[in-house]
């Protein structure tokens, strides 16, 4: 065989497997979303590493978009596949986008009205917990609309997931290793729901000084999360300081930190941080 048709063979099937991965990536992205905002992070992954493999990835970004001109106009039947590829991963971006429920924004304003409203509750919730566990002992539970997205306790020996466990009497007999039981477990849910909040990390006498908080998770916006961090004393100076370093925390007072996380680093932190903030002037003193 010559060498220019072997050429050719070989850069259609590199052609072809490349748009083919750019349909499944699609596909992943859509079928794993929550909402059209948790699209676009998904996608922020991938949009670092193709930027730190810039070495593989642009030769591979040329490829793509050279296939997409080299298709128009489809006068071959290759050519017409190839088009037809290309156009197939933009209608299935755009249908999941649409598809996908639009999810409520959170920012910084909405998040100290939710505090303000229920701040008992909130304490009231952790308090609960706190009695409940053993020492030492510790529960993460979140929720996702309204279905288990985490839920993980910890013992002075080792940690259990739960999330997959739906027998009630061995779910009963974990949890009685931290001091917990269904009917107090059914308590915390009531509790949750009545502070307004979907997930809790809570520990028990925790043997590290930047362990001493509780986590309240407030709201999800596509992969970013938003949580209330309630300090069981008041902050240092130095926590303080740690806290305002950083562009996703907000400091709302002495011991209580409202925190934004995304699902990569230098996730979306709080929109309206600056507003809020020079609004406020200084952490309110509660």
């Amino acid at each position: 065989m010559k060498i220019k048709p072997l050429l050719g063979y070989s850069y259609r099937a590199i052609e072809i497997l490349l748009i083919l991965s750019v349909t499944i990536g699609i596909l992943a992205i859509g079928i794993n979303s929550h909402d059209n905002a948790e699209m676009g992070g998904l996608l922020s992954p991938f949009i670092v590493a193709i930027v730190w493999m810039w070495f593989i990835s642009l030769p591979l970004f040329v490829i793509y978009i050279a296939s997409f001109i080299r298709s128009i106009p489809p006068v071959s039947i290759y050519k017409k596949i190839v088009l037809s590829l290309h156009v197939l991963n933009v209608a299935l971006w755009v249908v999941f986008y649409i598809l996908l429920p639009k999810p409520n924004p959170c920012d910084a304003a909405l998040m100290e009205e939710h505090y303000r409203n229920h701040h008992a509750d909130m304490y009231d919730l952790v308090k609960y917990v706190r009695n409940s566990l053993d020492d030492s002992c510790s529960i993460v539970l979140q929720y996702r609309d309204d279905k288990v997205l985490e839920f993980t306790i910890r013992n002075k020996r080792d940690y259990k997931e739960c999330v997959e466990i739906e027998n009630e009497n061995k779910l009963d007999t974990i949890l009685h290793s931290v001091g917990l039981s269904m009917q107090k477990l059914k308590e915390i849910q009531s509790k949750m729901h009545k502070a307004g909040v979907i997930g809790i990390e809570i520990n028990k006498n925790p043997k590290f000084q930047w362990m001493e908080k509780s986590i309240l998770l407030f709201r999800w916006y596509g992969v970013n999360r938003y949580q209330y961090a309630l300090y069981d004393h008041p902050m240092t100076e130095e926590e303080r300081d740690d806290v305002l370093r950083l562009h996703q925390h907000i400091l709302y007072n002495d011991s209580v930190v409202f925190e934004s996380y995304g699902g990569y680093p230098g996730g979306r932190g709080f929109p309206d941080k600056d507003e809020f903030e020079n609004r406020r002037g200084r952490p309110d003193q509660e």
